[in-house]
């Protein structure tokens, strides 16, 4: 495999800079959300508390869990911790205009040597969009929706109003912009079953994209598209992309967005004059935060490794830095509802995120099972996972590469200082974007080394490594060990439920409880008609279904016999003359 200057190709080709209209009309769209956010954080500000509770309240009568979100979520001490947040996004929307009020547009680069994509990159990218369809079908149609996936389309998506999929933050909806952008899209169809397809759809969207970003980047670093098309073909059948693919939940789009920020930076060490490779870095970075908070692993080793090169250069580049605290700023604005309807808490305090309690010793004994998974999970179970995962930081040693070797060293660093210091395991899921690039990085690394002494032997064994990790890949897919996404067998209780809402007399009226959303779907998806769990109904139905944490409303109680349970949901069935 060659070893050619990083990212020849890919750096060299910013995007061509925009016409003065573009620009102007980009100045003017700020300047109306600046407004808009301006007259929102007033009226939150200026609204009593009282009645701000009862407006969020009459959003949607589908709102998980009503009852309790004005004492565990919108408490008037979140109100008021809310007015300070609002009182400083004021002084700093005020401040932002005050400064760009008469700032001059910025002057354009250097045209571009040559575009990002080019008509001989179109069969190589047309090629991985069927392969993505084809997987992205496979694992749909095989693999039925988990219970997370279920109770977004359910309580965050389908509430019946996207500001309330923003602002509360109930677990486990952690992946807010995913959510949003379902509900936007989508929300108006009303059906928690069509909403479920539409987020997976939309996981199928990101995962494409991923592979095309693996794709232009793996081309501009081997100098070849084949390699280009052949790393993003490993990516797609590594098991946890290729699982979370098909899922209706914002991990794809998560993975995208590492790849992105990734390719990105690479850019703007290449041409660090191209201002277009920070703002798309700075971009990627918030609407990374905004799908999953954990993206910080990978944005702090982002900023560690540009401090380590710039203290090598003995440069302060003060732009890199620059859109770095406007990433953090957007992605603080972005989570403002958040903190503004369902408090700090929410995020800061809940039990994903919960440090363990005890000596850190302790700790780390009770981790390392988990942690020594990775590797695992990441390369597909084949013995030698840690050598593999260690491998990206050969690259280190070969001068073209060396700067994405020292983003993959700083990765692994935060994340062990992270666990460590935070005394949480990370979950497997939650790390994707990381192991997603050390799949790609690994033959990379074999064919840079291999290449110094043989450039056929770089490739070769660049291939060799490929075709056997994707070959194992493929025989443990995620359609013959779906357990594997979420660590639950969601299999069977899948097929039980469903055959057991099928075996309800035709016609019988039927209830849910609130956390029995799983049947709910299913039951609205064969067609059946039942108010929304949320709706806690209160009326006698000829059958009323809970869940394991959840029960029957005390007055509803003494009419109903139970008749079985299955997959921990109790079907209850109405007593003889239980009738009003």
């Amino acid at each position: 495999m060659n070893n050619p200057p990083l990212v020849p190709g890919f750096a060299a080709s910013a995007g061509r800079p925009a016409r003065s209209f573009g620009e102007r009309a980009g100045r003017a769209a700020g300047a109306a959300l600046l407004v808009l956010g301006a007259l929102a954080l007033l009226a939150y500000l200026l609204t009593p508390y009282a009645a701000l509770r009862d407006w969020y309240l009459g959003r949607t009568p589908d709102l998980y869990r009503a009852a309790t979100w004005p004492v565990a979520f919108f408490t008037p001490a979140v109100k008021a911790r809310g007015n300070g947040l609002a009182g400083l996004a004021l002084v700093g929307l005020a401040g932002r205009w005050w400064r760009h009020r008469n700032r001059p547009l910025p002057a354009a680069g250097p045209a571009p040597a040559a575009p990002l994509l080019s008509r001989a990159d179109a069969p190589w990218l047309a090629g991985l969009l069927v392969l993505a369809a084809g997987l992205w079908a496979w694992g749909a149609t095989r693999v039925p929706p988990a219970y997370d996936e279920v109770f977004s389309a359910v309580f965050c998506a389908g509430s019946g109003s996207v500001f309330v999929a923003w602002s509360y933050y109930m677990l486990p909806n952690n992946h807010v912009l995913f959510n949003v952008l379902n509900g936007t899209l989508f929300g108006g169809l009303h059906n928690a079953s069509l909403l479920v397809f539409t987020g997976r759809a939309l996981s199928g969207l990101a995962y494409a994209g991923t592979l095309a970003v693996v794709y232009r980047l793996g081309t501009a670093l081997s100098g070849r598209r084949w390699a280009g098309a052949g790393l993003a073909v490993l990516a797609a059948v590594q098991f946890s992309l290729w699982g979370f693919g098909f899922q209706a939940r914002g991990y794809a789009l998560y993975a995208l967005l590492h790849w992105v920020a990734l390719a990105t930076l690479l850019g703007h060490w290449q041409q660090p004059r191209r201002r277009g490779w920070l703002v798309a870095n700075a971009w990627a970075v918030a609407a990374g935060y905004a799908t999953v908070p954990t993206f910080l692993f990978y944005h702090a080793a982002q900023l560690l490794a540009a401090a380590a090169e710039q203290l090598r250069q003995r440069r302060f580049d003060g732009r890199f830095w620059a859109c770095q605290a406007g990433a953090l700023a957007l992605a603080g604005a972005f989570y403002l509802p958040v903190l503004g309807f369902s408090g700090l808490a929410a995020l800061a305090a809940n039990p994903y995120v919960l440090p363990a309690k005890g000596p850190l010793g302790a700790f780390v004994a009770a981790a390392w099972p988990d942690v020594k998974g990775y590797a695992a999970y990441c390369f597909g179970g084949v013995w030698p996972a840690y050598a593999l995962a260690l491998l990206p930081l050969a690259l280190l040693a070969c001068r073209p590469w060396r700067r994405l070797g020292l983003l993959y060293l700083a990765w692994l660093l935060v994340l062990a200082g992270g666990t460590l210091a935070l005394r949480h395991v990370v979950f497997h899921r939650n790390l994707l974007g990381l192991f997603s690039v050390a799949l790609v990085l690994g033959p990379l690394a074999v064919g840079a080394l291999l290449g110094r002494w043989r450039r056929w032997a770089g490739a070769l064994g660049a291939v060799a490594l490929g075709v056997w990790l994707a070959v194992g890949f493929v025989r443990h897919s995620p359609m013959r060990d779906a357990t594997n996404l979420y660590y639950y067998n969601i299999a069977d209780t899948y097929a039980l439920a469903q055959q057991r809402l099928w075996g309800l007399p035709a016609g019988a009226s039927v209830a849910f409880a609130e956390e029995s959303f799983y049947p709910y779907w299913l039951y609205q998806r064969g067609g059946g008609q039942a108010a929304h769990p949320a709706h806690r109904p209160a009326y006698p139905a000829a059958y009323y279904i809970t869940a394991p944490n959840d029960g029957l409303p005390p007055a509803l109680a003494p009419r109903y016999q139970p008749v079985d349970t299955v997959g921990g949901y109790r079907l209850w069935r109405l007593r003889a003359g239980g009738v009003w």
